[in-house]
């Protein structure tokens, strides 16, 4: 089950583990994170089953769509299909959204074939969740090379023109312009 946690919380999950699970090319420092958790709302969800944390996933809400900027299963608890359940929580969460949009690293650019595979594998469990690739469209952002993808209620051609707008909507509310005019998108 899904358990909404406030910053003072936040601040053990991401000692524990954000910084063990996110390289810091990916991640936000913890002032990053309290800025973006108490100023822009972003949402952070502990998994738990029988009272035993063995997840975690953090939110933003974009009117129509959400987006799931970081979503990682506790290392100990792997390969149990917590991931799986956790992407089935958060549609039912947000069943009332017209889709999920995420980020995954392109393993075109990976440095070595061991990440390349950790990165195809995730794009892979990702697709196994009925989530799809936004065709042609890369984005580079602080230096890491991202694919989008995107999970819509409703089956339908992926419209890249307003996934492009919301992952914009997303960054211009947490960066600043310096920061925000570095993004590249590729199409």
């Amino acid at each position: 089950m899904l358990r909404k946690i406030k910053f003072k919380e936040f601040k053990e999950l991401y000692r524990k583990h954000i910084i063990q699970d996110f390289p810091s090319s990916e991640r936000p420092n913890l002032e990053g994170f309290r800025r973006r958790i108490v100023k822009h709302n972003e949402q952070v969800f502990i998994y738990e089953e029988n009272e035993t944390e063995k997840g975690y996933c953090i939110i933003d809400d974009l009117n129509e769509y959400i987006l799931v900027s970081f979503l990682a299963v506790y290392k100990e608890t792997r390969g149990q299909g917590i991931g799986t359940k956790i992407l089935k929580e958060i549609e039912e969460k947000y069943s009332n959204k017209k889709g999920i949009i995420l980020e995954v690293e392109n393993p075109e650019f990976a440095e070595n074939e061991k990440e390349k595979n950790i990165q195809e594998k995730r794009i892979k469990f990702y697709q196994n969740s009925n989530f799809e690739i936004v065709p042609n469209l890369n984005v580079k952002l602080f230096m890491v090379n991202f694919k989008i993808m995107i999970y819509q209620k409703e089956r339908k051609e992926i419209n890249t023109r307003e996934v492009i707008d919301k992952i914009k909507e997303y960054y211009s509310k947490i960066l600043n312009k310096k920061r925000f005019n570095c993004i590249e998108f590729e199409l």
